[in-house]
């Protein structure tokens, strides 16, 4: 059987991470989540070839493959989306290099399941389509599905407004080639929203439901990526302890850590450091005296300097943090760009190889609508951010503090 992995996707939500990698390739704990998929799909015994359906920066992707992974026991092929075509059309533009039945993954899907109960499963009914699904708490966000007795799939949305139940679609599938015959060449078609509802209705699709003990994160935004961090640190935790420090790195003996944490191979962390839970520190970083972490993404290869305090935020490659920067609420900061020191910055997004010199950070305020009336701005932040950045603030929207709804997705230029 073959295994098809959708790894064509922009990652738009994950901005600016994926600004200079595809969405496969944003790591988990220094791995990019293409290798994971790959070791899960070796232990696969029915799986003998792996299709990459692939189209932005796939030269990334291939070179990963060429350099990292030369030794992986099965054939990789590497098929070419010649636009953006969403789920349904890549998989239409690798219908020729399947089988009857075949395997299909979302390429941002984060997991320890074994994809060999699917293909089990779906030898044991007669649909055309086998889902594998989860539990989740917020099912807005994906296809929430709905089963009968037997696990036949008998209605499908996806994110609905008012979800009837919390068992989504977990981005991963057993189909059969006919399913493909009607979906035209060379357009955007979704599978989710186009195909599979069509099949439902048709009542050829059934669902698994993944049992509890595996993992599922869909790696669609920063709070998921954060998420991902957390339970692949809690598995850690569960063999080797509560923190990971791994050879090469240098931590003193007067670095307080407080886990789950992972240190990576070559960091070196400075004296009176605090490294609070569900920190990683990526390869080759240097963290210098009486900084402070408390979940905090590290990529690899950054430089924290002097009383810098990094908390709820994630940096991605090379970015260099200077003395006492505050950075926290959730900030995503791009590829080697760089904080100049003394700047406090919440719930930014920092372009990848962007210079931060002065407070321009957008921040989302949630502003007391019994504390503020229509047409009469505080002198003070309601929330207590620190009166030059609040002041900023006033200028860039015209006396009015921004509001939840336009700060919604904004950039630090």
């Amino acid at each position: 059987m073959k295994a098809v992995i959708l790894a064509g996707g922009f990652g738009t939500r994950l901005r600016p991470i994926s600004s200079t990698r595809p969405k496969p390739m944003v790591p988990v704990l220094g791995k990019p989540n293409l290798q994971y998929i790959l070791e899960s799909l070796e232990k696969a015994g029915d799986i003998d070839e792996i299709i990459l359906s692939v189209h932005y920066m796939r030269g990334e992707i291939r070179e990963f493959i060429d350099e990292k992974m030369a030794d992986y026991p099965k054939d990789i092929r590497f098929v070419n989306d010649p636009m953006p075509l969403e789920t349904g059309g890549a998989l239409k533009n690798v219908e020729k290099y399947v089988d009857d039945d075949f395997l299909v993954i979302y390429g941002d899907v984060f997991t320890n399941f074994d994809y060999g109960e699917l293909i089990k499963a779906h030898e044991q009914n007669d649909g055309l389509i086998t889902v594998a699904v989860t539990k989740v708490y917020n099912p807005e966000k994906y296809g929430v599905v709905q089963t009968d007795d037997d696990g036949k799939v008998i209605h499908f949305e996806e994110k609905p407004h008012r979800p009837p139940t919390n068992l989504v679609n977990a981005g991963i599938y057993i189909v059969n080639k006919k399913v493909l015959q009607d979906i035209p060449e060379g357009k955007e078609v979704y599978f989710e929203r186009e195909v599979l509802p069509k099949f439902v209705s048709e009542g050829k699709v059934y669902a698994y439901k993944m049992p509890r003990e595996y993992y599922w994160v869909d790696l669609g935004t920063p709070e998921d990526l954060f998420y991902a961090h957390q339970i692949a640190m809690d598995e850690i935790a569960k063999d080797n302890g509560y923190f990971v420090i791994k050879e090469g790195a240098e931590v003193p003996e007067d670095v307080e850590i407080e886990g789950p944490v992972y240190i990576d191979e070559g960091a070196k962390i400075g004296h009176g450091v605090k490294i609070k839970s569900y920190t990683y520190i990526g390869p080759n970083s240097i963290v210098e005296d009486k900084a402070y972490f408390k979940r905090a993404i590290l990529v690899g290869s950054n430089i924290i300097k002097g009383e810098a305090e990094i908390k709820d935020s994630i940096l991605g490659e090379g970015v260099v943090i200077g003395k006492r920067v505050i950075l926290k609420e959730n900030a995503v900061v791009g590829d080697y760009a760089k904080i100049r020191d003394d700047l406090v910055i919440y719930g930014a997004k920092v372009l990848p190889w962007k210079k931060v010199e002065e407070y321009e950070a957008y921040i989302k305020i949630k502003l007391d609508p019994t504390k503020v009336r229509p047409g009469e701005y505080p002198d003070h932040c309601p929330l207590g951010l620190p009166e030059c950045i609040y002041k900023k603030f006033k200028s860039i929207a015209g006396e009015k503090p921004p509001c939840d709804e336009c700060m919604e997705n904004q950039w630090l230029f």
